[in-house]
């Protein structure tokens, strides 16, 4: 049997729109997208500049003359900082005592800086 025009346009029809439909469905099944923005906890109570006392300053690691290895970041309050530096003082490299300040060394140098002086 031949079929008609009109058979034909139905059953075209019916197949446009079953596809229609289904990439409608999928379409509207693709997942949202949410942006999350994570928002870190302050760990004082309000931001304190460098000017503070109480603020805290974290020096970067520094080369350790025995090792390969940089030392630790070492962080005191700038009050801590300031007592340290008024005594001529700074943090060792490896974070775990105090030695002379390079500062500290050069203005008070003796007459002697060589071993051929016999100072040492």
């Amino acid at each position: 049997m031949k079929q008609t025009g009109c058979v034909q346009t139905v059953k075209w029809f019916g197949l446009v729109t079953f596809w229609g439909a289904l990439l409608a469905t999928l379409a509207h099944a693709q997942p949202e997208v949410t942006v999350l923005k994570p928002v870190l906890p302050s760990l004082s109570g309000g931001e304190k500049g460098p000017d503070d006392a109480d603020g805290v300053y974290c020096r970067p690691p520094q080369k350790q003359s025995y090792s390969r290895l940089l030392g630790p970041k070492v962080c005191l309050t700038n009050r801590q900082w300031a007592d340290l530096r008024a005594h001529g003082l700074d943090m060792s490299a490896d974070g775990k005592g105090t030695v002379q300040s390079e500062k500290y060394r050069t203005l008070h140098s003796g007459p002697c800086n060589t071993q051929q002086d016999n100072c040492y």
